[in-house]
């Protein structure tokens, strides 16, 4: 009975056998385009409206009219949806990931300025079989001199022997080594590794010289206005790429003895960096070692250093959810009419069902499942045009403007839950959707539909 109502009765017209089949060899061909053609918006868009042609033409060529347009309209809300939510997720991926390779999981520092002891508390946090890397770390604010106006960074000094455990961390050195960050010594220059964005403002090149220049001031003790700045001559020997616009413009990475000779003028360091295997255990080992270590030591996660920034992706998330959502209660709303229109054009055919022994409740049951069909094909076809275009998405590295968004480029990361949950929703909306339409169909008045 449900074949014999969703499917058409007559073969569907030539025009349509042949659009289908056009629509889905240029969705072919314009897909390959995009993998292979760079970041081209226009082969993009192509294969986007090709798929969405390809789908429509082949639901019309096995249904009616008006039940192609509910499944198309409910494939169009799911993939809209899965791939807004890839996007969001992608973003909150690309920025914690690319967090979590510089500054670790979890952070462990010291109140006062004398951390000396970090050698070996770095060494026997390393036991720790949940955790992957301990990295000493220096810190500090400065002016980056080159041939241009001075440039604000973020100094940061890292032992190349325990950095070097830092799951990912070499692979944002453009030269792929943290060998790159070499001490001085009498016959070279200490190293320096540049930001992407830094180096584009100074005109940097590999091999120049740059000085890092530290005010005095930022130190501790007796302030005078006339003590000069702190500076040192370093090499540029490789260029970090971490994803981040905000990083990029910003970050100097240095060997530790370096960084402690110019920061601080003394062995000392800012902080351990922790590297888990799993950043879902950061709150539970923060906690551990505080109770361990106790009274100077403190520890954060990622946490609560991206606290800001968790809230501001959950939040549009939320907000995505809301409004694309409300796209699937508007196909659902399209099925509702559909499912109405087909109820009185088969009011003959539910007639004959019922004087052949059908109750209520087969009637009822026969088009819920109608409904629920239809809205699990639209779904399926949804999450698959989303998987698709995330696929071309990921493939593509888009970019981004560095002064509007946090990334230079558009991250996609398609997880089960953003595909399956419009789904679900789906499913559900045209399940709810069918059911007053199912009850009417199965309260209909035998005798009159048998008269007409």
């Amino acid at each position: 009975m449900v074949r014999r109502i969703v499917l058409r009765d007559e073969p569907a017209p030539r025009t349509v056998r042949w659009v289908a089949a056009s629509a889905t060899a240029a969705a072919i061909v314009s897909g390959g385009a995009a993998l292979w053609s760079g970041s081209s918006w226009f082969a993009v868009g192509v294969f986007a409206a090709t798929t969405w042609v390809a789908v429509a033409a082949t639901v019309l060529a096995w249904v009616p009219t008006a039940i192609a347009v509910s499944i198309v309209g409910v494939a169009l809300a799911c993939a809209c949806l899965a791939t807004a939510l890839s996007v969001t997720e992608g973003f909150r991926s690309e920025i914690l990931g690319s967090a979590a390779r510089i500054h670790g999981h979890v952070l462990l520092s010291k109140y006062g300025l004398d951390f000396f002891e970090y050698d070996g508390l770095a060494r026997r946090l390393r036991e720790d079989p949940r955790i992957v890397a301990a990295s000493p770390f220096a810190y500090s604010m400065g002016a980056l001199v080159g041939e241009r106006d001075p440039v604000i960074v973020l100094g940061k000094g890292l032992d190349p022997e325990f950095a070097g455990e830092v799951a990912g961390l070499s692979s944002l050195f453009e030269g792929g080594d943290v060998g790159a960050l070499r001490p001085g010594d009498t016959g070279h220059l200490p190293g320096l590794v540049v930001g992407s964005g830094v180096m584009r403002r100074l005109g940097l090149e590999l091999g120049d010289e740059a000085r890092i220049v530290v005010p005095a001031e930022l130190e501790s003790g007796n302030y005078d206005v006339n003590r000069p700045p702190r500076w040192a001559t370093f090499q540029v020997l490789d260029v970090v790429h971490t994803g981040t616009s905000e990083l990029d413009a910003s970050l100097v990475l240095m060997h530790l003895t370096a960084a402690q000779a110019v920061f601080f003028r003394e062995g000392r360091v800012s902080g351990i960096e922790l590297q888990l295997t799993d950043p879902e255990l950061a709150d539970e080992i923060a906690q551990e070692l505080q109770t361990e270590l106790g009274f100077p030591y403190r520890l954060s996660t990622w946490k609560e250093t991206n606290a800001p920034l968790l809230a501001g992706l959950q939040q549009a998330r939320a907000t995505l959810s809301v409004v694309l959502g409300l796209m699937i209660l508007v196909s659902g709303s399209s099925l509702l009419a559909t499912m109405l229109l087909l109820v009185r054009r088969k009011r003959g055919d539910i007639a004959v069902l019922r004087t052949l022994g059908a109750d209520h409740r087969n009637v009822f049951w026969c088009f819920e499942a109608l409904g629920v069909t239809l809205g699990a094909v639209g779904a399926g076809l949804g999450s698959f045009v989303a998987a698709l275009s995330c696929a071309v998405l990921a493939t593509q590295r888009f970019p981004l403007g560095a002064d509007v968004f946090p990334v230079d480029h558009l991250p996609v990361a398609l997880r089960l839950a953003d595909a399956v949950g419009p789904a679900l929703a789906a499913v559900g909306v045209c399940a709810l959707a069918t059911g007053p339409v199912a009850v009417q169909a199965a309260r209909g008045a035998i005798l009159d539909a048998l008269r007409s």
